[in-house]
């Protein structure tokens, strides 16, 4: 049972989401399509998290489909579309870390 409880804090905290970020990262800078399909997947539980909430209703659920989307931009060889799709989940993760950090002030 604290397995499972570790794991949970690994994948829907932030650990999940600097993860999702660095794989997503590297794997389009390497151009490895299973890095970024492995990025997707890790950012699923935090997007499902917030996606229940009011302020992320149903923009979250579809985050990490962008990231499946910048994995085929890496098999077209469009680079730049990759990154550009890897923006919204970068920015709303900022903004939710810069939320976090300024909450007791």
């Amino acid at each position: 049972m604290a397995l499972l409880h570790g794991l949970e804090i690994l994948l829907i905290g932030w650990p999940g989401i600097i993860g999702a970020i660095v794989f997503v990262s590297y794997g389009i800078y390497s151009k490895r399509i299973g890095l970024i399909v492995f990025g997707a997947l890790l950012a699923i539980p935090m997007s499902w998290y917030l996606g229940s909430t009011p302020k992320f209703r149903y923009f979250m659920y579809g985050l990490p489909l962008l990231f499946i989307g910048s994995a085929i931009a890496v098999k077209l060889k469009n680079h730049i579309l990759a990154w550009i799709l890897v923006i919204p989940y970068v920015l709303i993760m900022g903004w939710l870390a810069c939320s976090v950090i300024t909450q007791g002030q």
